[in-house]
């Protein structure tokens, strides 16, 4: 008799104990699927000329993330959460830019820089 009250006990346990973690994952699940990602994107031109400028230093602020744009001026992030951020463009001989609390979201994910020489 005593062995089958155990039984039962040890069952209630393990089966409270499963349906405990089934409810943490499926509430991490929910928490994950509510995050957007997308790509943000944009250019870096002389802003006297609108020529295309290599190699500009393109920093995501608060994140850990920083680009270079390619030949054409061009810059990409992949993966960025939906939000407002900060970005800032550097290059060598140019004045800093920086854009405030650019909001990216999954139909706005594009922020172009023209940046003036520093003389």
């Amino acid at each position: 008799m005593k062995a089958l009250i155990v039984t039962v006990l040890f069952a209630g346990i393990l089966s409270f104990s499963f349906a405990s973690e089934k409810e943490n994952q499926q509430a991490e699940k929910d928490k994950t699927e509510t995050k957007s990602f997308t790509t943000l994107r944009g250019q870096v031109v002389d802003q006297k000329t609108n020529e295309a400028l290599v190699g500009v230093k393109v920093v995501l602020e608060g994140t850990d993330q920083v680009a270079y744009t390619d030949f054409d001026g061009k810059y990409h992030f992949e993966n960025i959460e939906t939000g407002a951020y900060n970005l800032t463009a550097s290059y060598i001989s140019y004045e800093q830019t920086s854009v405030e609390n650019v909001g990216v979201s999954l139909k706005k994910s594009q922020v172009d820089f023209s940046l003036r020489t520093a003389n």
